[in-house]
């Protein structure tokens, strides 16, 4: 009896080193670069074995789609990336954080003029939106995003503009341009706001195309619904 457990201890001895043995082939020397990643899921909490479990498991997965992709590794890694970014906004970088911002919880890219006409069109009576229409900042923007003076910019041009950069500031979510004739436009505009929102960009634009400061002249008409703004602009024939 006590020859047979000799036997026993000893064989559970040999299993025992080459469970060791095993194990021990398995943390093979790595590059510094990879130490590092290494000591950093460390201090996280993780022991190397757990990572490289983790590892096998992920290349047991996916190894087929990164060996079939090889050569887009950097696409792949962007992606992935990507990815990270939008599960954990914190990651995101400013412009991506208000895209998404813009898009997800419909904000709006305001300036200090225009939310401080708001502030003061909001405390005075309802029908009070004439103040907010005479500092129209739209020609600071127009200037900024085409780079030229005022004075050379035609029609069409402007309204490209204003289709971008209205768009992009979130005020509507589309604007749709139609070009009756040469002289002649027509523009819809839609938003999720009320009649009044529509009504105060309708004074806002026609207070704009009323301007001294245009290379033309022109006439506009519009209408004001809950959640749509027309508008028709055309051009005064040069005397």
């Amino acid at each position: 009896m006590p020859q047979n457990n000799s036997k026993v201890g000893k064989k559970q001895e040999e299993n025992n080193k080459a469970k060791e043995s095993k194990e021990k082939s398995i943390y093979v020397k790595v590059s510094d670069e990879t130490r590092n990643i290494i000591d950093k899921y460390k201090g996280e909490g993780k022991t190397i074995s757990s990572i490289i479990e983790e590892a096998i498991n992920i290349y047991d997965k996916y190894g087929g789609i990164i060996d079939k992709f090889g050569n887009n590794l950097n696409e792949i890694e962007e992606a992935i990336k990507l990815l990270d970014k939008y599960k954990n906004p914190e990651k995101a970088e400013d412009k991506e954080l208000w895209s998404r911002a813009r898009d997800e919880m419909k904000m709006v890219l305001i300036g200090k003029t225009t939310f401080n006409q708001l502030i003061a069109a909001a405390e005075a009576p309802k029908e009070s939106l004439d103040k907010p229409f005479k500092k129209n900042v739209a020609f600071d923007i127009i200037l900024w995003y085409t780079g030229k003076p005022l004075k050379s910019l035609t029609l069409e041009e402007i309204l490209n503009t204003i289709k971008k950069m209205w768009v992009v500031a979130n005020y509507f979510y589309i604007i749709d341009i139609k070009k009756e004739n040469e002289n002649e436009y027509h523009l819809l505009f839609k938003h999720r706001q009320n009649k009044r929102f529509s009504n105060y960009w309708l004074g806002y634009f026609t207070e704009l195309f009323s301007s001294e400061e245009l290379a033309f002249k022109c006439s506009l008409e519009g209408q004001a619904f809950d959640e749509t703004l027309s508008i028709s602009i055309k051009v005064a024939p040069k005397k």
